[in-house]
């Protein structure tokens, strides 16, 4: 009786742990579940019903991940994202980000590259906003040009960098126009120059040469640039400031501190007039350049005008 009672005992534990009769999975009948899932997946994708699709996928990614069509699997979960009628960009982004962590050398890397950048290419943003997306989707096309500059993905991704290019020195001109009509001349002088420096191919150089030009044209000294100027004086003369000068010293310093400002706002001025020249010589039939030469003709640089209309 102790013998049948072990020997059932037995029995019943091996059934409880799944030890009985039943068999562990093998690497075929594995691979069979995975094919099964990634084609349902594929047919639910191709019927537009992405929330199943996702739902598929995600049973293969927990379940198979050694098999072969978890890879495929990640970038179709990325795609459910991406090409569905609504599409979220950010989720489609943080699937292709996990499927080039998971497979950095994979065949299909150059797709989840592109398809990353294309992300935040969608999400850019007007002229006149933040241009966050706008730079993240410039690194991701770079990068895959990098990596792989003979990708069937390389030739629109050159495209889509131009245009990225563009997006950027267009915010970069509104930011620099927006500081001259709220008068911060300064500010609009340091971000139109960087644009023309920085972006010299995609810039609208009209408008960057002219509005330049007003702030150069109404630029003053900052108040750090009169300090400097004093410090510089005060060192010059060894003091600690310019309160220990003497009175012939005091009355130099205002002659000096005269010709430094009033060579310093010159400077700007004749600066002012090299940009509105520029225009008026390289896009003599434009409006900007019409606009150009009265400002020349306003500062005192005759015939110029009457030399555009002729």
């Amino acid at each position: 009786m102790k013998r049948i009672l072990t020997a059932l005992s037995v029995s019943l534990l091996l059934a409880g742990l799944g030890l009985g009769c039943r068999k562990p999975k093998t690497a075929s009948q594995a691979t069979l579940s995975s094919t099964v899932l990634m084609a349902e997946a594929d047919k639910q994708m191709k019927q537009g019903k992405f929330n199943e699709a996702r739902t598929t996928l995600r049973q293969l990614e927990q379940y198979l991940p050694g098999s072969p069509e978890f890879p495929k699997a990640k970038l179709m979960l990325g795609d459910s994202f991406f090409f569905q009628s609504n599409p979220s960009f950010p989720e489609a982004e943080v699937e292709y980000t996990s499927f080039l962590n998971y497979f950095p050398r994979h065949e299909l890397r150059d797709y989840a590259l592109y398809h990353r950048a294309l992300c935040h290419f969608s999400s850019i943003e007007s002229a006149e906003r933040d241009q966050t997306e706008t730079r993240k989707a410039l690194d991701g096309f770079q990068q895959l040009l990098t990596e792989s500059p003979g990708s069937p993905y390389a030739p629109e991704a050159r495209s889509k960098v131009v245009q990225c290019w563009r997006r950027i020195a267009e915010h970069e001109l509104i930011v620099g126009i927006f500081y001259v009509n709220v008068y911060y001349y300064p500010g609009a002088e340091r971000r139109l120059k960087a644009l023309l420096e920085t972006y010299p191919d995609y810039v609208d150089r009209e408008r960057a040469y002219f509005y330049l030009g007003e702030a150069l044209r109404q630029r003053l000294l900052l108040p750090e640039e009169l300090n400097q100027f004093e410090k510089d004086y005060a060192k010059k003369l060894q003091k600690e400031d310019l309160k220990e000068l003497t009175r012939e010293q005091g009355m130099q310093y205002q002659k000096d501190f005269t010709t430094f400002t009033t060579e310093r706002i010159k400077g700007f001025r004749d600066e002012a007039r090299s940009y509105y020249q520029k225009l008026v010589e390289s896009y003599p039939g434009s409006e900007w350049a019409r606009r150009a030469a009265d400002r020349l003709v306003t500062m005192g640089t005759d015939g110029v005008k009457e030399d555009l209309d002729s």
